[in-house]
C-alpha cells in the first residue's frame, strides 16, 4: 500500500453530501482518489471495476437501499474484500448497527459527520484492505507455488517410476540411480509376523538427500527397523506399507514427523516381494505459509482473538440443539474513543490488547471470542445455561477492574442472554444481548469517562504547573462573570466547568511547547493553534460533555470573526465561549511569564477595553470590568 494511490468511494444519492464527503476524505487523504456514484448499482459497478480501498455508503437511495448493496457487495468475488463504512443521516440505533452487521459492513457512522471519526475509520478500514489484499498476494503466490511443486512432483514422479523400472533389474544400478535424486529416499523391507501381518521396516538403503533430509546417517540407520529409528511414527508408517503391498499401487500422503520438526510431503511405491521406496520431500515452509494464512483470514489482527468473519461462521455451526443451552456475551470497552482522542490510538490498541486477555482467561477451549468492532467483543458459549453464564462475566468484570493501561483504569460493560431451546431465533438472542449492553453501559459509561477527563487534565498539570493555576483562576472569572450576568445556578456551573478545562485541548501538544520560555515560533504557534479543536474531540467524544465541547471549540473565537479555528462572529460564538475568551485573555495578560512581565490590572483592563467590540463581546467585557473587578 506504500506504493499505490488510496482511492476511496462515496455511494450517496445526495449530490451535497457527496461534495461534503469528497472535501471531507481529501483534507485527511490530499493525494487520494475519490469516486462517487448516486445510486447502488453505479455504485457496485465502480466498486467491482476500481477496486477501491473503502467504500462510504449511505442507507436510504432509491432502487436499492445501502444495506441490500452491500450484501450485494459482500457476496461478489471482486468486492467482497473491500470494507464497507455506513455513513448516513439515520440515528445510528442497535436496529440499524444490527441491520449494518448483518448486511457485511465494517463500521457504521452518523451524520453530521465527525471529521476525526470518519478519519480514524478510514484509516482502520484501509489497514483491513491492506491486510485482505496481502492476504490474496500471498494466496496467489501460494497457488502459483503449489502449482510449480506439483509440476516439479509430476516430473519426480515419471522419474522415479522409470528408475523404479530399473531397480526391477538391478539393484547395485538402480541404487546409483536413486543416489543422483534431489528428494530424499529410502527403501525398506516390510517384516511381518507368522500370520503375515506387516509389523515392522527395515532400512535397506537411503540416499545422500533423505540423511540431509532427515539427519539420519547411512551407517546408524541401514538394517535398522522403524522401531529403532522412528518409534513415535512407526505404527503409521507400518499401517501405510502394508496398505502399499496390499494394493501395489502408489500412494501419497503428507505428514508432519516431530521426529525431525519438519512436514514432508512423501511418495511410495510397491517393489518386489515386501519391499517398498520411498521420496520424501521437505514442505514445512509451505505448511507454515498456509497455516499463517489460516490464522490470519480467521483472527483479529490487533487482539490475537476470532475476527468478525470467523465469528459468524462460528455461530452457523454452534447454533445447534447439542450445544444448547447456548449462551451469547457482548462486551463493549468503555472510553475507548475518548482514550483514543487524549493519548493516542496505540493506548487505546494496548487498551484492547488488555481487554482481549482479560477474556479469554476466563473462557474455556469450547468458547469463542471474537471481535466484532473497534470496542466491541462477544463470546459464545455452548452448553452454558444462565446462571454459569451470569459467574463468567462476573469474573471477567472482577478481572478487567484489577487491570490498567498505564494510569487508566478501564472497564467493560456486559450484557449476555442464553438461548434454552431450539425454536428461538440466534440473532433474538443476540439482540437482547446487545441490548442487556447497553443498559449497563449507560451508568459504567458515564463513570469511566468522568475519571478519564480527570485523569487528562491531571496528565496536562503534570505536563504544566502553570496551565493547571491559570485554568483554575479562567473558571472562577467565568463563575462570577456568568453570575453577574443573571445565569441560573445550572448554567454558572456550566460556564465554571468549561473555564476549567477549557484548555483540555493543550493535552496533544508538546510540553517543550507548553513550557518554552521563550516567545513561540510560526510552526509552534499553529499547533498551539490547535488545542480548541483537540479539545472538541476529546470532548464530544462523551455525550456528557458535548455542551462544554462547544464552549472549548469556540473560547479562541474574536467578536470580528478573526479567531479561530472557525471565524465566527459575534453571536454565532457562544455566549458560554466569549466569557471564557474575556476570562482567558485578562488571565494570561496579567500573569508573569518566563519571557515578560505580567501587565498590572489596570494595563490588562484598558486593553480589555480597546478591544471590546473586536476581540471581545461588549456586553461581557463591560460585565467583567464593571461588576466584577469593581467588587473583588
Amino acid at each position: 500500500m506504500i506504493d499505490r494511490r488510496l482511492k476511496f468511494l462515496a455511494i450517496d444519492d445526495n449530490q451535497d453530501n457527496l461534495i461534503t464527503m469528497r472535501a471531507l476524505i481529501r483534507e485527511a487523504f490530499p493525494a487520494a482518489q475519490v469516486l462517487t456514484a448516486t445510486t447502488g448499482m453505479k455504485g457496485i459497478a465502480i466498486a467491482s471495476e476500481e477496486d477501491p480501498d473503502v467504500i462510504l455508503l449511505d442507507i436510504v437511495m432509491p432502487g436499492m437501499d445501502g444495506f441490500e448493496v452491500c450484501q450485494k457487495l459482500k457476496t461478489e468475488q471482486r468486492t467482497k474484500e473491500i470494507p464497507v463504512v455506513f455513513v448516513t443521516a439515520i440515528k445510528g440505533d442497535r436496529e440499524h448497527r444490527i441491520l449494518a452487521l448483518e448486511s457485511g459492513a465494517e463500521a457504521f457512522l452518523a451524520k453530521p459527520i465527525d471529521e476525526s471519526e470518519l478519519t480514524a475509520q478510514i484509516r482502520a478500514m484501509v489497514k483491513i484492505k491492506t491486510a485482505n489484499r496481502l492476504k490474496q498476494d500471498e494466496q496467489g503466490r501460494l497457488a502459483q507455488m503449489v502449482e510449480e511443486k506439483t509440476a516439479a512432483l509430476k516430473a519426480a514422479h515419471t522419474q522415479t517410476m522409470e528408475l523404479l523400472e530399473s531397480l526391477k533389474e538391478s539393484e547395485e544400478k538402480n541404487r546409483r540411480l536413486i543416489t543422483q535424486m534431489e528428494q530424499g529416499l529410502a527403501v525398506h523391507e516390510v517384516l511381518v509376523d507368522s500370520d503375515g501381518k506387516p509389523e515392522d521396516c527395515n532400512f535397506l538403503y537411503v540416499n545422500a538427500s533423505f540423511e540431509r533430509l532427515t539427519g539420519f546417517k547411512s551407517q546408524d540407520i541401514l538394517g535398522k527397523t522403524l522401531t529403532e529409528m522412528m518409534p513415535d511414527s512407526k505404527d503409521f508408517l507400518v499401517e501405510k506399507y502394508a496398505q502399499l503391498i496390499k494394493t501395489r499401487e502408489s500412494i501419497r500422503y503428507e505428514k508432519y514427523f516431530p521426529q525431525f520438526e519438519k512436514f514432508f510431503e512423501v511418495v511410495a511405491y510397491s517393489l518386489e516381494s515386501q519391499q517398498v521406496a520411498v521420496i520424501i520431500s521437505d514442505i514445512t515452509e509451505r505448511k507454515r505459509t498456509e497455516e499463517k494464512i489460516r490464522y490470519l483470514s480467521n483472527h483479529d489482527y490487533l487482539t490475537g482473538v476470532y475476527n468478525r468473519r470467523y465469528y459468524e461462521e462460528a455461530l452457523a455451526s454452534i447454533d445447534t440443539e447439542e450445544n444448547l443451552p447456548l449462551s451469547l456475551v457482548i462486551s463493549d470497552v468503555n472510553g475507548l474513543k475518548l482514550i483514543n482522542e487524549s493519548f493516542g490510538h496505540g493506548l487505546g490498541d494496548e487498551l484492547l490488547k488488555k481487554v482481549a486477555d482479560v477474556i479469554l482467561k476466563e473462557c474455556r477451549d469450547q468458547d469463542v471470542v471474537a471481535r466484532l468492532s473497534g470496542d466491541e467483543f462477544i463470546i459464545l458459549l455452548p452448553n452454558t445455561d444462565e446462571s454459569q453464564t451470569s459467574k463468567i462475566v462476573k469474573r471477567m468484570r472482577a478481572a478487567a477492574q484489577e487491570q490498567s493501561v498505564g494510569a487508566i483504569n478501564f472497564s467493560i460493560s456486559f450484557g449476555y442472554e442464553t438461548k434454552t431451546n431450539g425454536d428461538q431465533n440466534i440473532q433474538e438472542i443476540l439482540k437482547n444481548a446487545e441490548d442487556n449492553m447497553y443498559r449497563h453501559k449507560l451508568y459504567e459509561s458515564a463513570s469511566i469517562k468522568n475519571k478519564t477527563i480527570d485523569l487528562i487534565m491531571s496528565t496536562l498539570y503534570e505536563k504544566s504547573s502553570r496551565e493547571m493555576l491559570h485554568s483554575q483562576r479562567v473558571s472562577e472569572i467565568c463563575e462570577k462573570i456568568a453570575l453577574k450576568m443573571n445565569f441560573d445556578q445550572d448554567d454558572i456551573s456550566q460556564v465554571k466547568a468549561a473555564g476549567l478545562i477549557h484548555d483540555i485541548g493543550k493535552m496533544g501538544i508538546d510540553e517543550k511547547i507548553l513550557n518554552k520560555p521563550g516567545g513561540l515560533d510560526l510552526d509552534e504557534w499553529k499547533k498551539i493553534q490547535r488545542h480548541p479543536e483537540i479539545g472538541y474531540r476529546i470532548l464530544s467524544s462523551s455525550s456528557e460533555f458535548s455542551e462544554l465541547a462547544r464552549y472549548v471549540l469556540e473560547h479562541q473565537e474574536r467578536w470580528d470573526g478573526k479567531g479561530y479555528p472557525k471565524q465566527l462572529v459575534g453571536e454565532e460564538i457562544s455566549i458560554q465561549a466569549r466569557i471564557i475568551g474575556v476570562a482567558d485573555a485578562f488571565d494570561a495578560m496579567t500573569c508573569d511569564r518566563a519571557y515578560r512581565k505580567g501587565l498590572s490590572v489596570a494595563e490588562a483592563v484598558a486593553e480589555i477595553k480597546k478591544c471590546a467590540g473586536t476581540q471581545f463581546d461588549p456586553e461581557v467585557a463591560i460585565v467583567f470590568i464593571e461588576k466584577v473587578l469593581t467588587t473583588d
